[in-house]
């Protein structure tokens, strides 16, 4: 294969690559050969089928297989090596009129792409004089009575109550709409739940307090917070498939049905064996004591999180990464019904920008990721979700993660990024600040403002 490249510019080049007979007509034979085993026709054997009768039959489709193979392999090499160094995947120019493949007249067949190409760059902002704020948050004895009521709360049980509403109860509706302030003839009518720490602060303040048996009015579709109209549809108002909802009005009476509480179980061994394993817990200082280290751990491993963020968005804040930004917009929006907005092409910019940043990192600090690093980190993605869960569960779970080869894929990126910035602290500075929780997931909500 002819490979010829030419740089337009910096960000930009294009490649032709021009495919020779030679490079294709030992798999287009093999292909052949293949078809007339496989292929069945009326008066020969399978198998002893003429070569000039396959060719007839199946040299197109395996001609243009051949070609195909030649140039995808090609074309992979450029994508995952290292003699391009390209964003994206090569854009073929002049789509409409590709070489036309002829299996009865080979020929040399020509292709050119437009390439975008990854910038140069130094990256500053990781040197021994960068400092970063590193926060610890401080374990109170109300952090680990809320994980206790938390733990003890999730392994009660739900029962009707006839008091008044408090938060945390689910409330049973029963709906009718209303025509201004009486009750609409034959007008829509639905049951349904609501959680009330999911209700607007319009309706969590008529709730609150009341009881079963109550009726309040209002705006169905203002019920709860942030409740698409569609979801309002199906969940509430339950509309039959047919039925225009915009035919049903949106003032509604609700009637308090039933109120349903978690009665939080009680603290004793049985209870202790369920949230921590059998007998790894005896008493309920043990059980606060490993709470209490569970919820450092996690903290800690939050303000590393956060500690990492904060050195990324300073990175892509101090370092200029040019982009081809008319090659991204052709690629990324290939094949695609409508084009990406221009909010949706800056967002992603902005990713493409740290992955090149990264990727730079990462080969100047020689970061790897090996098989026994994804097993851990299945075991502590899990261990966030079911902090006490028993070992043989917590195993079998991991080994299944472990078949699946998106969720590998996406370990090792997130493994990868760790330790790229396990080698960035090791070189820069971070100064440690204590503050509660509250504090802490301030700090965390600004960033994620700041990042979005």
């Amino acid at each position: 294969m002819k490979v010829e490249k030419n740089h337009l510019d910096d960000l930009n080049a294009l490649v032709t690559l021009t495919i020779e007979k030679e490079d294709y007509l030992d798999g287009y034979n093999k292909k052949l050969k293949e078809y007339s085993k496989k292929a069945q026709l009326k008066g020969f054997r399978k198998g002893k089928i003429p070569v000039s009768v396959i060719k007839k039959m199946y040299g197109s489709s395996a001609f243009q297989e051949s070609i195909s193979e030649v140039l995808s392999t090609k074309i992979n090499e450029m994508i995952t090596g290292d003699e391009f160094n390209i964003i994206g995947e090569p854009y073929l120019v002049d789509r409409e009129n590709v070489p036309d493949l002829d299996h009865k007249n080979p020929q040399e067949y020509t292709y050119t792409f437009e390439l975008g190409l990854e910038p140069e760059i130094e990256i500053d902002g990781i040197a021994d004089t960068d400092s970063y704020q590193q926060y610890k948050v401080e374990i109170s004895e109300g952090m680990i009575d809320e994980e206790v009521q938390s733990l003890l709360k999730r392994l009660g049980e739900q029962k009707s109550v006839d008091t008044q509403i408090i938060e945390g109860d689910i409330v049973y509706f029963h709906a009718v709409e209303l025509a201004g302030s009486d009750i609409k003839v034959d007008g829509h009518e639905s049951e349904f739940s609501v959680a009330v720490d999911r209700l607007s602060e319009q309706f969590k303040s008529k709730i609150i307090s009341a009881q079963k048996g109550d009726k309040i009015e209002g705006d169905i579709y203002n019920l709860e917070d942030n409740m698409k109209p569609e979801d309002v549809v199906k969940y509430f108002l339950k509309v039959a498939e047919g039925v225009d909802p915009s035919t049903i009005g949106k003032d509604f009476k609700l009637e308090i049905v039933d109120v349903l509480r978690v009665e939080a179980a009680e603290m004793n061994q049985d209870t202790l064996d369920k949230c921590f394993g059998e007998g790894e817990v005896a008493n309920e200082q043990e059980a606060r004591d490993k709470i209490k280290d569970y919820l450092e751990g996690y903290f800690g491993e939050e303000s590393n999180k956060l500690v990492n963020r904060s050195i990324m968005e300073e990175l892509m804040e101090r370092n200029t990464v040019p982009l081809p930004e008319g090659f991204l917009k052709k690629w990324i929006n290939l094949d695609k019904e409508e084009e990406m907005t221009p909010d949706q092409f800056e967002g992603f910019k902005k990713e493409l920008k740290w992955r090149i940043i990264k990727k730079k990192l990462v080969k100047q600090f020689e970061v790897e990721v090996v098989e026994e690093e994804i097993f851990n980190h299945f075991v502590q993605a899990i261990k966030s979700y079911s902090p006490y869960i028993d070992e043989g569960s917590l195993k079998k779970t991991v080994f299944s993660l472990m078949q699946n080869r998106e969720q590998v894929n996406k370990a090792v990126e997130t493994i990868s990024s760790g330790k790229l910035f396990e080698e960035i602290r090791k070189v820069i500075k971070t100064e440690e600040k204590g503050l509660n929780k509250d504090e802490f997931n301030k700090i965390v909500k600004e960033l994620n403002q700041k990042a979005a």
